[in-house]
């Protein structure tokens, strides 16, 4: 048995991970328990078992997703062992040239609940395997992973008083006729596919050991510092004469920026550039949606001073296209329609050459009057984003209805000629592939013509945690996706944001 450490700042806050090569998985199973006993005394620190199994099918705690399709006598002519464990999950295999792992970490240390603690597992098991020239996913329900609608890794873990054991299997170059012998994890039907089979490579499995260690590195290691960004995440702080220009304008009249408000990591780029984004109807949300830093609470009675002002700033800046957002305003009769209409008007009347494109709520109770009242002010960019995917709105976006996100773009469409609809989307808050897929397609089918999708990244100490850093291809790759569903201009990048490069006529 080999052993790896990766070293954090203190004693403590080392990580062990031990390469136990081809072994027992009842010898396994009983060196994870005492490793759980000792990790919960604290005399070891985080620590991560490789490991290959000889034959062996496992029985979850899940007593009905437990479906053998021989008897035990018959696997044991096979020299196929039977383990009953009280892992989570349903019935699986382990046979060599699969990639097996378990995790023996302490969570509450880890920052982690058990539900991100899974998520964690499938974020670096993907890694891998995109590492290995495969492309999986999620899917809602089903822990592990997935190429299509075959299974590639499966998951099954145990925490007790905060510890974890057992872990995460990923099919690497295993004979998969194993699998024939029961239903995987209790789903009739389920193939179960492996990175051979997928890209007829073969790997060393100690060139993918030491892959799966870097990243485990990566992922659990611990430190007293703050998670650090990864490359393609890091930007220069703001400055330089445009720059402060622009912060200047908009102090010296008042006016609020989402740029400021949501902490918008392209303040610099943008400002730089002579551009803004600004925030109408007070800076006090009536909503309290995770992912934002904008505050939450009563908000103050309309400023009618607010149109002219802005109409005076865009004539200082010089401005050519104008973005125009706001907080929700669930207390106005009309969510603050007729605010926006007044704000566009006001600015075309000093700037008549002036293009517009506004961001707004959801008119939660109020839709078909906002738009009625928004005709007087066209033409304009209509957009209005979805966030997240739907599954991931009671956590993210509490106070907002994916469907009636999507019932005011296509009322938007449907009333408003010869104009264009928006949406963005973030990635990074956990959201599986396939409903990424889907949100895809829903807006296409509501006619949405502009597409931006970026990286959730937190914006303040109360928000949500980011469960994944997306690497830039995977926006690449979402960006052609969505330019095949028929997009007329999409910007897909970590940095992408519902009004960045908004004045751009066309994809960059």
């Amino acid at each position: 048995m080999t052993m790896l450490t990766a070293v954090g700042k203190t004693k403590s806050r080392l990580m062990h991970i031990r390469d136990c090569g081809l072994a027992d998985y009842r010898q396994i199973l009983e060196l994870q328990h005492r490793l759980c006993e000792k990790r919960r005394l604290d005399e070891i620190p985080n620590t991560v078992l490789i490991v290959e199994h000889p034959s062996v099918i496992t029985l979850g705690a899940r007593q009905s997703a437990n479906k053998l399709l021989a008897s035990r006598s018959e696997l044991a002519k096979k020299q196929i062992d039977v383990v009953d464990i009280r892992r989570g999950g349903g019935t699986t295999a382990h046979n060599p040239g699969q990639l097996v792992f378990y995790p023996i970490l302490n969570l509450r240390q880890s920052g982690l609940g058990i539900n991100e603690y899974i998520r964690e597992l499938e974020t670096l098991g993907a890694e891998l395997l995109e590492q290995l020239g495969v492309q999986s996913h999620r899917r809602k329900g089903f822990p592990g992973l997935w190429v299509g609608d075959k299974k590639i890794a499966s998951i099954g873990v145990r925490v007790s008083k905060f510890i974890t054991h057992h872990g995460m299997a990923i099919n690497i170059q295993n004979d998969l006729s194993i699998f024939e012998l029961f239903v995987p994890c209790g789903l009739d039907g389920v193939k179960m596919t492996s990175v051979i089979k997928e890209t007829s490579r073969n790997y060393s499995m100690s060139s993918v050991k030491e892959k799966l260690s870097e990243i485990l590195i990566n992922h659990f290691s611990v430190s007293n510092e703050p998670r650090k960004l990864p490359p393609w995440l890091r930007r220069p702080l703001p400055a330089g004469d445009d720059y402060n220009r622009t912060n200047n304008i908009l102090s010296s009249l008042g006016l609020e920026t989402i740029c400021s408000n949501a902490n918008c990591p392209n303040r610099g780029e943008c400002w730089s550039r002579g551009t803004a984004t600004v925030l109408i109807l007070g800076n006090v949300c009536t909503r309290n949606c995770k992912f934002c830093s904008v505050a939450k609470g009563k908000p103050e009675p309309l400023d009618p001073t607010e149109p002219q002002r802005l109409a005076e700033m865009a004539k200082r800046m010089g401005l050519k296209y104008l973005v125009i957002t706001s907080v929700d305003r669930d207390d106005l009769p009309d969510g603050g329609a007729g605010h926006f209409r007044d704000c566009i008007n006001t600015v075309r009347k000093h700037c008549p050459d002036m293009k517009f494109e506004i961001l707004t709520p959801d008119f939660r109770n109020c839709q078909g009057n906002a738009i009625k009242i928004l005709a007087d002010a066209l033409p304009f960019v209509f957009a209005h984003n979805v966030e997240t995917v739907p599954s991931l709105y009671p956590i993210a976006r509490a106070g907002g209805n994916y469907q009636l996100s999507l019932d005011l773009l296509k009322m938007a469409k449907d009333n408003y000629k010869n104009i264009s609809t928006k949406s963005s989307i973030m990635l990074g808050l956990g959201e599986p592939d396939n409903e990424v897929e889907q949100v895809l397609q829903d807006l296409r089918s509501v006619g949405c013509d502009r597409l931006t999708i970026g990286q959730y990244l937190k914006p303040s100490k109360d928000s949500l945690e980011v469960v994944e850093y997306i690497p830039p291809a995977k926006f690449d790759f979402w960006k052609q996706r969505a330019v095949s569903l028929g997009f007329s201009w999409v910007v897909s990048s970590p940095f992408a944001r519902s009004s960045y490069f908004a004045e751009q006529e066309s994809t960059s």
